[in-house]
């Protein structure tokens, strides 16, 4: 830990993907196509195999659906050491970094998975209240709790992101180490940086409508610049912070010390 060290400026991490990404577009494009790729075909193949007409058929698409997201992990897990490659200038950069996951670690990778698809299936909850009649909703507000329904899966999975989304970036760093320290250790570095992350999502919202805006093409590029500023951030975060599994067992009474208990404050 850098105990002088001040984090960079949204900005500055913003300037430092950018300039990250000059004479890797290229590859950092076709990552995110084969990644994009892969996920709207084990998207399709759960919806294929979706029956929602019967109970057994509902709960069945439910069950395919956990399923395919946490074998994601095993992708989401590769994209990352892709992209924290780039933002390191790691010259050994390669298209099969996408499938680190495969190589050793896919147990890892869909364990750090199950926290978000868990907060996803968390979300569905109101959904699945509505679908079995649990919760009744007249056919006239049915499209407002649609609306709420979808707001309220985007906030969960959105905490969700500020409290565990070091998780992928610590096992690139540290394979080694047992997922609950990968979670405790994601907690303790985001304690006080749940806002700035944040505020990182948000300054990216109007340079993705733009993006988006461009007949769509210009989101290709957008993924690749907001993968390496997350990357960046990581980077950044970890400067700050000290660099141990072992933050959680710190004495209480320690100089310096600051409680490791969950502040659940975003």
């Amino acid at each position: 830990m850098d105990e002088g060290y001040k984090s960079k400026k949204i900005r500055e991490l913003a300037a430092n993907a950018r300039g990250q990404l000059i004479g890797k577009y290229g590859v950092a494009i076709l990552a995110t196509l084969i990644v994009s790729s892969i996920e709207i075909l084990l998207t399709l193949f759960s919806q294929g195999n979706s029956i929602t007409i019967s109970t057994t058929g509902y709960l069945m698409s439910l069950v395919i659906t956990v399923i395919i997201d946490l074998l994601l992990g095993i992708l989401v897990f590769g994209q990352v050491n892709f992209y924290l490659k780039i933002a390191r200038g790691d010259e050994s950069l390669a298209l099969a970094d996408l499938f680190r996951g495969i190589r050793g670690l896919t147990d890892k990778a869909i364990l750090v998975q199950s926290i978000f698809t868990g907060f996803s299936v968390l979300s569905l909850i109101p959904s699945v209240l509505i679908h079995f009649g649990v919760v009744y909703v007249p056919n006239e507000y049915y499209y407002y709790s649609f609306i709420g329904v979808s707001i309220l899966e985007f906030i969960i999975m959105f905490i969700s992101r500020l409290y565990f989304g070091a998780s992928f970036y610590i096992l690139a760093d540290h394979p080694e180490w047992s997922v609950p320290e990968i979670f405790r250790e994601s907690i303790y570095l985001m304690k006080k940086k749940k806002g700035r992350l944040a505020l990182t999502y948000l300054s990216c919202i109007p340079l993705f409508i733009v993006s988006f805006l461009a007949c769509g093409i210009g989101v290709l590029w957008f993924a690749s610049f907001f993968q390496t500023l997350i990357a960046n951030f990581y980077l950044d975060l970890i400067k700050e912070e000290p660099w141990t599994p072992n933050n959680f067992n710190k004495p209480t009474n320690s100089p310096g010390n600051d409680s490791p208990t969950l502040d659940i404050r975003l």
